[in-house]
């Protein structure tokens, strides 16, 4: 373990009153990570089975550091909140903005671990030029289910135009099935996601919103929060999420924006 993490470790245990590593849900040595598989190129399978990815990789420089092993679980991410609050898994790193509904149900780290937002995108043969014109025609909008996008398409009157999929490829199936015109996603998982489907895509303007991502755990545990917090901090200031972000995504998402 790191001895900028042992001594942290020290001061939590006074702060919260004789709290240990060993008092945390990591102290069978296995820190257990829940994330969908299915958000290039956050999370995705490799050949061999195995999550890989920018949020993969990030669950494991945090186990590195923290000394313990790394489970990824692989859930459909409407219920992964769902899982961490009930402790079936010791944490989310699964690309979850943060939302009023959400907080009710876990708690965020202080800050997050990647900045983004939402776009909407069009086969690149598509007929439409702007959003406008593809709600106005009635056409359908594939968005993950269970996630903001989804929210903000309710939220702003266009959930009679949404059709919600388990992940980004399923919805890009469903484009290509004719089932829907257009997607709402972060344009770094489109990006990654219609290369590897062989689909020419592109946007109906820039960035609908902006809105960024957070690690999340059941609540009541003070110094576990903590604990990732001083981890994910020293990843950050020693450059590991900058090569991190760079090796998956190509450019820097871990600065926050101006």
């Amino acid at each position: 373990m790191h001895r900028a993490l042992l001594i942290a470790l020290s001061v939590i245990a006074v702060t919260f009153g004789g709290a240990t590593f060993a008092q945390t849900p990591i102290d069978d040595g296995v820190f257990t990570v829940a994330m969908s598989g299915g958000y290039p190129p956050f999370s995705m399978p490799a050949e061999d089975g195995t999550i890989i990815g920018f949020d993969a990789d990030t669950a494991h420089e945090l186990g590195d550091l923290l000394g313990v092993e790394v489970e990824i679980v692989q859930a459909e991410f409407s219920g992964i909140i769902g899982g961490v609050q009930a402790g079936r898994f010791d944490a989310s790193i699964a690309s979850h903005a943060r939302t009023p509904e959400r907080e009710q149900a876990v708690t965020y780290l202080d800050f997050p671990y990647y900045y983004g937002g939402g776009q909407f995108f069009v086969p690149a043969d598509s007929p439409y030029d702007s959003f406008e014109a593809l709600i106005e025609d009635g056409g359908t909008i594939a968005v993950d289910r269970g996630g903001t996008n989804q929210q903000w398409l309710e939220d702003n009157g266009y959930g009679d135009n949404t059709a919600t999929y388990a992940d980004v490829p399923t919805s890009l199936q469903a484009i290509q099935a004719g089932n829907a015109e257009a997607i709402f996603t972060n344009p770094i998982v489109g990006s990654q996601a219609f290369q590897t489907a062989g689909m020419q895509m592109e946007p109906l303007g820039g960035l609908v919103f902006q809105e960024n991502a957070w690690i999340t755990i059941a609540d009541g545990q003070p110094a576990f929060k903590r604990l990732l917090e001083l981890a994910l901090q020293e990843l950050q200031q020693n450059g590991t999420m900058q090569v991190l972000s760079e090796r998956w995504i190509g450019l820097d998402i871990v600065t926050p924006p101006n």
